[in-house]
């Protein structure tokens, strides 16, 4: 099916690599009009060389989420560019590893100020064109830690969990607007991030058999596994989805 999110326009953060990458980039296939506002330029190739070929349906905005001011001028400049606003996905994250006993304070509110504060500016700041528009979907991309805990990752599974309970909290205040808003629930997915602390470990081999294990499948998923999960949602087939949590994990919570 071809242009299931025709005349939708979004805002994907965390867009330069891995999930929203992929999730802009299918939005642009499928009708959508994207901006796309990450910290860095593009990483993801195909991406950016879709930005420089179709700048009437796709355009790069830099943001850092935590950031106010720059949230809102991500989201004003997709208004500007495209006349509304329908969605919004909040891919911007960070792992956030470590046990309680171990991380800093500043750990702790780096990884919250990413993960969960750039989810809330996303969603504050676009309610009101939501409204204007006649209502929206609003996507936050939380993780299978965020249902359930993992080892080492008490900063990361915290800000997870408050995003899949803020999520639910949205779509209740807002379903008489006609504001969606539901929450993602990834499992091990093949990201940058993911790359990253595999290649920072002591051992590479055992860290990537470490993440293997996680998945019943014995391997992780890719960015477009969790991207197509944004278009369903995104797309009027989900009009009656709101306060849900979406997991795509290839079986990681069935165990």
């Amino acid at each position: 099916m071809a242009d299931r999110l025709n005349g939708k326009v979004a805002v994907i953060s965390g867009g330069a690599s891995g999930i929203g990458a992929a999730a802009a980039r299918l939005f642009v296939s499928e009708g959508a009009r994207v901006v796309v506002a990450d910290l860095q330029e593009p990483l993801d190739e195909k991406l950016a060389e879709l930005i420089n070929s179709k700048s009437e349906a796709i355009k790069f905005q830099k943001c850092d989420v935590s950031s106010e001011d720059e949230v809102v001028s991500a989201i004003d400049a997709a208004v500007s560019a495209f006349g509304k606003l329908d969605t919004i996905v909040a891919c911007a994250g960070v792992a956030g590893m470590g046990a309680a006993g171990d991380i800093s304070a500043e750990h702790w509110d780096k990884t919250f100020a990413i993960n969960a504060r750039g989810v809330f500016l996303f969603t504050k700041y676009a309610i009101p064109h939501m409204i204007k528009a006649g209502g929206g979907s609003i996507i936050n991309i939380s993780s299978a830690f965020g249902i359930v805990a993992g080892p080492h990752f008490a900063a990361y599974a915290a800000s997870k969990g408050a995003v899949r309970n803020f999520s639910k909290s949205v779509a209740l205040d807002y379903i008489g607007q006609g504001i969606r808003s539901n929450s993602i629930h990834p499992g091990y997915i093949d990201t940058p991030i993911v790359q990253n602390i595999i290649n920072n470990a002591a051992d590479v081999d055992s860290a990537q058999a470490i993440f293997n294990s996680l998945q019943p499948g014995g391997r992780p998923g890719v960015p477009e596994d969790i991207a197509w999960g944004c278009v369903y949602l995104a797309s009027d087939e989900a009009r009656f989805v709101t306060g849900a949590e979406l997991v795509i994990d290839g079986g990681l919570l069935a165990r």
